[in-house]
């Protein structure tokens, strides 16, 4: 994997009020909260009415009024993160640069489908503004690449720190001289990585990358990335759950489930171990041959949480949805209790409930280059967006 130093656009301020979480697990709710700051993040990744133009027009007055500065050295940007998750406390540790995503040659795996619409969205987004707004997230197998990182910062101070809502704790270090560079360039070099989240972002990238002029591909060849070892205890992998319009009601497709899954009432999600459908009361799915038979190749892995037997046997097969429905009446959210919420609320008809991923069975899967339904994972902590910005030469 190739990646480059560069010299990224920063925020001149303290970061608490000017970072986001990333656009697409955003609520409007927070969205609107966030943007009562004047220089929120939000302001270029969610323009104003959805209007890319709205997002260049505002980066442009950032950097003409210096509220973006660009950095005076290429650079590498290491961050650090401290957090407490299951009742440990973790600092994960990674770094952000540009990485060589184009022409695609199977050095960057991603490992969930995209929706065309929100690729489209992006693309647009991203080649009006002529910059890569936050990261993806690539993670690698690497086990020497966080010492290598720690090594390099280890006399450094860093560039800025900043507590997230969540109490996550980030601090962010510049790495400029040209030994720590390398060799964390050269380590890197040695790596495939696999996409933990940003495929829309990626796939946006690759096409205007195919679809621009010589003149620009250098800009678009590099994909802004966060980049992290999957060997980290600290890196984690949930489920996404399903929000299920209150078109559907799950009571009209139980007799059709009770084909493919064994149903065991549970009263709670203290151990959610299963698929677990949620529409006041609780139910824990457990696929049978049968259920696995149907969703072809895939059934082959034998996970019982496949997101495979939600998409393409319950959403697709079950209830007849096809992808547009899916992409317009399918919410998701990472948040159990607001799940839970949702259908109480009856904002939604019901909720299916993921487990957390096994990380061994996960790599297993990504390596063997299976391609798993939108929204199958969430990595998490996230990195924040507005850490940096990846701009082409602006005008």
């Amino acid at each position: 994997m190739n990646i480059r130093p560069f010299q990224p656009y920063l925020f001149r301020q303290d970061l608490e009020n000017v970072t986001s979480p990333p656009f697409d697990v955003i609520t409007k709710e927070q969205e609107a909260i966030l943007k009562e700051n004047q220089y929120n993040i939000t302001h270029l990744t969610l323009p104003e009415a959805g209007n890319p133009d709205n997002s260049r027009r505002v980066l442009n007055k950032w950097i003409g009024e210096g509220t973006l500065v660009k950095g005076e050295e290429n650079s590498l940007i290491i961050i650090t993160q401290d957090f407490r998750g299951n009742g440990k406390d973790f600092c994960r540790i990674g770094l952000i640069a540009p990485v060589e995503t184009s022409p695609s040659s199977g050095i960057i795996m991603p490992h969930e489908d995209t929706f065309e619409w929100a690729v489209n969205e992006r693309q647009n987004l991203m080649y009006r503004a002529g910059c890569q707004l936050e990261p993806i997230f690539l993670a690698i197998k690497g086990v020497s690449f966080e010492r290598i990182l720690k090594s390099a910062i280890k006399d450094l101070l860093p560039v800025r720190t900043f507590e997230e809502p969540t109490g996550v704790i980030n601090k962010f270090f510049m790495v400029s001289d040209s030994s720590s560079v390398n060799s964390i360039v050269k380590a890197i070099s040695r790596e495939k990585a696999i996409v933990a989240d940003g495929h829309h972002r990626l796939k946006a990238i690759q096409k205007i990358f195919s679809e621009s002029g010589s003149n620009q591909n250098e800009f678009w060849k590099y994909s802004l990335a966060y980049v992290t070892s999957l060997q980290q205890e600290s890196l984690m992998i949930s489920g996404i759950h399903r929000l299920v319009s209150t078109e559907y009601s799950f009571g009209n497709y139980r007799d059709l489930l009770k084909q493919y899954f064994d149903f065991e009432q549970a009263g709670s999600t203290n151990n959610l171990d299963k698929i677990t459908v949620y529409d006041g009361s609780y139910y824990a799915l457990t696929p049978n041959d049968r259920a696995f038979e149907s969703i072809g190749e895939y059934g082959n892995f034998r996970l019982l949480s496949d997101p495979s037997l939600v998409n393409l046997l319950i959403f697709e097969k079950i209830m007849g949805m096809a992808i547009h429905d899916i992409a317009r009446k399918i919410g998701y959210t990472q948040n159990v209790p607001f799940a839970v919420e949702e259908v109480d609320k009856g904002r939604c008809g019901f909720a299916i409930l993921m487990p957390e991923w096994d990380k061994s069975t996960f790599l297993s899967m990504a390596e063997k280059g299976r391609i798993m339904p939108q929204k199958s994972t969430y990595f998490y902590p996230k990195i924040p967006s507005g850490i940096a910005v990846y701009c082409d030469e602006i005008d």
